[in-house]
């Protein structure tokens, strides 16, 4: 078992709050993902190969991607986390998967591609898994890419890693849908990078795995580049979860929106960074971010840093949160119409996790969400009529 540095807070802060990063155990052992690669792939979508460390760098060069250093600005002192293309998680994520031999599957968008293509992932008992894959989404075409991360039964350890290059005018959907079992540890790392009017629609569903760390950061490089991001999650007994969000502006006009629907129960724990950073020269931007928390447990832990980094003045930030819970009046209303608390909570957390799902491009992966929601209150409740199968 060793432990890494991730998710590192855009800037530093006091110590004693805990949120300058994240320390992260991941078990010995972990292997690369043997799959998938070329097959099955649509007309418009190829596979570039296995890129090892030296290959990864030439990727960068020949695209004009190179590390840019961090300025010191009105008193901001960034973290130190050197990386040529950011990602959510941090540079230590990053060299986790060199440190196990682990390559980057390229994959290239050509061509606008209609149907989305769906990459399927099933872990059983033992696995001890890492995948890191890039998309590269050529000037103009639009691509629709769904990861579904999913198992049975027994315990494990599963990373993702995921670099998304949009060229101009590019457009792109990306869904991670993860179910593990609640004995799986999961970690899951972005970073996207957009050119001038590329557009990102990105949803993170995170419904299973007891351990959960997530990272995103969104480079909005381009002029007029548009970015949609959506995380859902549930929280249930011991179960802990860690993300990392950051939009940074840097192109004029460039508009971000994010979106973060979350419930706690029991004794769950939830620490979370959602950073808008706007750079100099970024005039005309607009940043939105939003989050929605639900606690119906009384020993719930919630722990938020939302950030609004200024380098220039004539842009819009906005920061929303809001953390409820099921009121007793709102109860005593449901119970006189035969609805009782357990079904009530039922009702509030299926409409937090459908408003997202309901976006997924595939009708089969929005029944299997419906499915995990029927076997989640089965086990809460004592006669089961829920159809779980």
């Amino acid at each position: 078992m060793s432990e890494i540095r991730v998710n590192p807070l855009s800037v530093l802060t006091w110590n004693k709050l805990n949120f300058n990063y994240a320390k992260m155990s991941v078990d010995e052992g972990l292997k690369a993902e043997d799959g998938p690669r070329e097959n099955n792939l649509p007309g418009g979508v190829s596979f570039k190969g296995a890129l090892d460390e030296a290959a990864y760098r030439n990727w960068l060069a020949e695209n004009g991607i190179e590390y840019v250093s961090e300025a010191v600005v009105a008193g901001k002192f960034p973290m130190p986390d050197e990386q040529a293309f950011p990602t959510g998680m941090g540079a230590e994520a990053d060299k986790l998967f060199l440190d196990n031999n682990v390559p980057a599957i390229l994959y290239e968008v050509t061509e606008s591609i209609e149907r989305p293509l769906r990459f399927d992932y099933s872990y059983g008992d033992g696995d001890k898994v890492l995948e890191n894959m890039i998309i590269h989404v050529r000037r103009g075409c639009s691509f629709t890419l769904i990861l579904n991360i999913s198992g049975e039964t027994g315990s494990g350890c599963v990373g993702h890693s995921l670099k998304l290059y949009l060229e101009e005018d590019a457009k792109c959907t990306l869904v991670r849908l993860q179910m593990l079992p609640k004995s799986f540890m999961y970690f899951e790392d972005c970073g996207a990078r957009l050119e001038n009017r590329a557009e990102l629609k990105y949803i993170s569903l995170q419904l299973g795995s007891a351990k959960t760390y997530l990272g995103a950061f969104f480079d909005q490089w381009g002029y007029a580049s548009k970015l949609w991001s959506g995380l859902g999650y549930i929280g249930l007994k011991d179960h802990f979860l860690d993300h990392n969000y950051v939009d940074c502006f840097r192109g004029k006009k460039t508009v971000g929106v994010m979106r973060f629907n979350g419930v706690l129960m029991e004794n769950a724990v939830k620490v979370s960074r959602e950073t808008l950073d706007f750079r100099q020269y970024c005039t005309g931007a607009d940043g939105d971010e939003e989050e929605d928390l639900l606690v119906l447990g009384e020993d719930c832990v919630n722990k938020a840093n939302p950030l609004i980094l200024g380098e220039e003045e004539d842009v819009s930030g906005r920061h929303a949160v809001s953390v409820g819970r099921l009121s007793q009046d709102m109860l005593f209303y449901m119970q006189t119409r035969g609805i009782d608390e357990i079904k009530a909570q039922e009702l509030m957390v299926r409409s937090r996790v459908m408003q997202l799902a309901s976006q997924i491009p595939d009708d089969e992966l929005k029944k299997n969400v419906e499915r995990y929601l029927d076997r989640l209150y089965c086990d809460r409740v004592a006669e089961c009529t829920a159809p779980c199968k």
